[in-house]
Order: C-alpha cells, then structure tokens, then sequence
C-alpha cells in the first residue's frame, strides 16, 4: 500500500477559515483606526469648545466685577476682555446688552449675549461665522464632461 498525502475537504475548510478570520481581522482593524480618528476629532472640538465657553465666563465674571466697582459698561467690557483671545470681539447693542463672540474652530463662533449690568445672561450659542458650502462635483469624468 503506497502512503499518499492527500488534502481532503477538512483541510479545505480549515484553509477557508483561516482566510476569513485574516480579513475580518484586517476590516477590524481599518474601523478601529477610523473609530480612533473620529474620536480625536470629535475630543479636539469639544475641547475648543469649552475654551472658548470657559474664556466667555471668564469675561462675564470680570464684567460683573468691574461693574460692581462702579464702572460703565464700556469701561467694564474693556477691562474684561483681557481674558479673551486677541480674535474676540465685544460690543454693545442699542438696547443696552453686551455681546461677546469667541472664535472657534473650523469658522465658528460662540457667542454670549448679557444684559448692561452683568446680570442675566440672555443668549448663549454657537454659530457659523463662515458661508458652508458643500461640494457636489463628482470628477468621474473629464474637466471638459468627456470621459478620459
């Protein structure tokens, strides 16, 4: 009797599982990488965010200090704002509130809007300061239409 290797279908099946258990750990591992990268994203922007909010409490507080002192709104606003970032921007609307809007990241904004005297805060949100537009080219094809 001759001793012959032969490969029979338990081999075959074993072979087959190992090649899907290697691309599965493979598409694993690209959505744990894609995972880590939104996640990043996603922590630098919350982050910004609560800069940006700590650095607009801040102002108010300065604000409600230097108007307890006696001083004018615009006198209070101008002490305060040296909490703020160079980019930030105070005013004073005609109906006597103050605004203050502390730049972000990826052209937005948030903005603090409180009454004269420090004592209510009446808006608080976060906008975009710049136009968004969204790109709905598809360069499939050539710059003239054509195909290439």
């Amino acid at each position: 009797m001759k001793n012959r290797i032969s490969i029979g279908i338990s081999s075959i099946v074993l072979i087959f599982l190992i090649l899907c258990l290697a691309v599965f750990s493979l598409l694993s591992l690209s959505d744990a990488k894609t995972a880590l990268s939104f996640s990043e994203r996603h922590a630098d922007a919350v982050r910004v965010y609560y800069e940006a909010d700590a650095a607009g409490q801040a102002f108010l507080r300065d604000y409600r200090n230097a108007v307890a002192q006696g001083l004018s709104p615009e006198e209070a606003a101008q002490r305060a704002s040296a909490v703020l970032p160079q980019e930030a921007l105070v005013s004073q609307t005609e109906d006597g509130l103050i605004s203050c809007e502390i730049p972000m990241s990826n052209g937005q904004k948030i903005r603090m809007e409180f009454t004269g005297d420090g004592s209510a805060v009446t808006a608080c949100y976060v906008f975009n300061d710049q136009e968004y537009t969204i790109d709905t080219r598809m360069p499939v094809f050539g710059a003239d239409g054509e195909p290439e």
